[in-house]
């Protein structure tokens, strides 16, 4: 559909440039062409209007919505959750309408995917982190697993097709996204650079498998293998090649995230300057893997931290478009402009450690919000839906709960209500019993046994930017061109956008 955004005279420029993105976003997602310049109004098929005002137009359906929203700091915390309710759908929304009223849709998308209320959390974890109980969802006991960004636009669909008498339906997806998007993303957060220090992280692996995962066999278990990588040669946690070879036995390629620099003791075992990571990205790159940044534990305290890092890659030669941050450490005011200036054309870090689920309310990818200068950013996020060390922290250990089933219904609420393009994490070293059980590892194979039959499309992350970029384009969230192929090409392409 041709839908006409209409704004009421007292939404002040700010008020408008943060619905209009929500508004682009919801075109985006749901396959819309969004139209704002007064002259385009004769030539839509329905309008959305903002009182007051009748918002009559000569045979134009409209759809009114109540004007709730207000911009504010994003220093200041979001208004209580209320709940709303229609046609057998609950949700939570920020703002509660009067009777008989359409809520504010694009308000609520706003609110969600900007994750505007995480910027004023000032209690960072002791990793410097937002924790899931400080975040809107934990601190209001919502569940996480409902992806409320997409429920809103679900709803707004809903209320367009009531409006232009269309018959409700899954208008979610064009021809070409009739399957569902699955990212699939490893952290390389380890290399083999010698018998003792497998050793001393398969010791400091079984601690953690005893206190964190509960589970006194997993780490007897881990404790024997680094008794007989005393004696032999073979790392236990030297998974990339069965990873690679798993995948590729299924027909599916992934992207691997690799670290560049050791400034901290919670980085990798390994830098850019190790001979064998050059040696391995380039072999994965030959497989059809993607290889990107794997952002260091710092490197977002220093301004061309994170761009630094990218650039040691491409001087490897190779072609880093995007990645994530170790740890998920990272706040959006510095993780964003970082980004930007680094030339990514995509990010994986907005998820949870201790949860599975939708952190940004959405299980689609988007431009976050650059808060700063009030427009969308020039990359794409891709949301991280699951990892297998969430699966342990969520539910107090090691194999507490069904975690293939636990995913799997994540993926089948995504499914629901869009075409995906959400990712999800499994460590290398999760695989083969030396970090996590072999359950564990065991859980990533069968989501991706199931693909067929869900209906999931499972691909690198760079492999979706290219498939989907147009469509974020033709609604004017991200630049209209950009270059795949050469490295650094994508940071020029940035910086004349941001000039």
């Amino acid at each position: 559909m041709r839908i006409f955004l209409e704004f009421s005279p007292d939404q002040n420029w700010t008020h408008r440039t943060r619905l209009t993105y929500a508004f682009r976003l919801f075109c985006a997602i749901h396959g819309h062409s969004p139209l704002l310049e007064p002259a385009e109004r004769e030539s839509a098929d329905v309008v959305i209007h903002y009182p007051p005002g009748l918002g009559n137009g000569p045979g134009k359906p409209v759809l009114r919505l109540s004007n709730l929203y207000r911009p504010r700091s994003p220093l200041e915390p979001a208004p209580p959750p209320k709940r709303f309710g229609r046609d057998n759908e609950t949700t939570a929304t920020f703002y509660s309408p009067p009777a008989g009223h359409e809520p504010d849709w694009l308000g609520e998308v706003f609110e969600w995917v900007s994750c505007a209320d995480e910027y004023s959390v000032k209690d960072l974890d002791p990793c410097g982190r937002v924790p899931f109980e400080a975040s809107y969802v934990g601190r209001h006991k919502l569940d996480a697993r409902v992806p409320h960004a997409a429920v809103a636009m679900w709803f707004l669909q809903k209320a367009l097709d009531a409006v232009t008498g269309r018959v409700a339906g899954r208008t979610l997806t064009s021809a070409e996204f009739s399957s569902h998007f699955v990212i699939a993303t490893h952290d390389v957060d380890y290399l083999p650079v010698g018998r003792a220090n497998c050793v001393m992280r398969l010791g400091k692996n079984a601690a953690s498998s005893w206190l964190e995962g509960k589970s006194r066999e997993l780490a007897f278990d881990q404790i024997k293998m680094a008794a007989r990588r005393c004696l032999t040669r073979r790392d236990p946690l030297a998974q990339v090649p069965n990873v690679v070879e798993g995948e590729k036995q299924r027909g599916v390629n992934s992207s691997f995230y690799f670290l560049t620099r050791h400034l901290h003791r919670r980085d990798a075992n390994y830098t850019s300057e190790l001979p064998e990571l050059r040696d391995l990205a380039h072999s994965l790159e030959r497989e059809g893997m993607e290889v990107g940044v794997h952002g260091s534990y710092r490197c977002l305290e220093e301004s061309d931290g994170l761009p630094g890092e990218y650039i040691r890659l491409r001087k490897l030669g190779l072609n880093p478009q995007g990645g994530r941050q170790h740890w998920l450490r990272f706040t959006l005011d510095r993780l964003i402009p970082s980004l930007e200036r680094s030339g990514a054309l995509y990010d994986t870090s907005i998820g949870w450690v201790e949860r599975i689920g939708y952190r940004a309310g959405a299980c689609f990818a988007f431009p976050p919000y650059n808060f700063r200068e009030e427009r969308p950013a020039t990359f794409l996020e891709i949301p991280l839906a699951a990892m297998d060390l969430s699966l342990r922290f969520e539910f107090g250990g090691e194999g507490k709960a069904d975690g293939f089933a636990e995913v799997a219904k994540l993926l089948a609420t995504s499914r629901r209500y869009g075409w995906g393009g959400i990712s999800l994490l499994w460590h290398p070293r999760a695989f083969g019993g030396g970090w996590m059980s072999r359950e564990t590892g065991d859980i990533y194979w069968k989501l991706l046994d199931h693909r067929w039959e869900w209906k999931d499309k499972w691909l690198t992350a760079i492999k979706f930017v290219q498939a989907t970029h147009q469509r974020y384009s033709e609604v004017g969230l991200l630049p209209a061109v950009h270059v795949w192929g050469a490295a650094g090409e994508n940071a020029r392409v940035c910086d004349a956008v941001l000039t």
